[in-house]
């Protein structure tokens, strides 16, 4: 033996966990945004929910825009 190792495998993320993991990032970014828009902005209980699920579908499609990109390796 030469004390050699064999290359790691690469490990596959199934689509599901990449989805989940994003959509709970997303619904944490937006559960953020919609206090800082409550406590922050004054805004009322409806403006913060709308301004907290419109962050959280934005965080989503940005992260998995990213992650699309990164999995793929090319913007195409």
């Amino acid at each position: 033996m030469d004390g050699t190792q064999a290359a790691p495998l690469r490990q596959h993320v199934s689509n599901a966990t990449l989805v989940t993991s994003m959509g709970l990032g997303a619904g944490d970014v937006g559960f953020l945004a919609g206090l800082y828009g409550s406590f922050v902005g004054h805004q009322t209980l409806y403006a913060a929910t709308v301004t907290g699920c419109s962050a959280a579908v934005g965080a989503f499609m940005v992260g998995m825009a990213i992650a699309t990109f990164i999995r793929k390796g090319s913007a195409g």
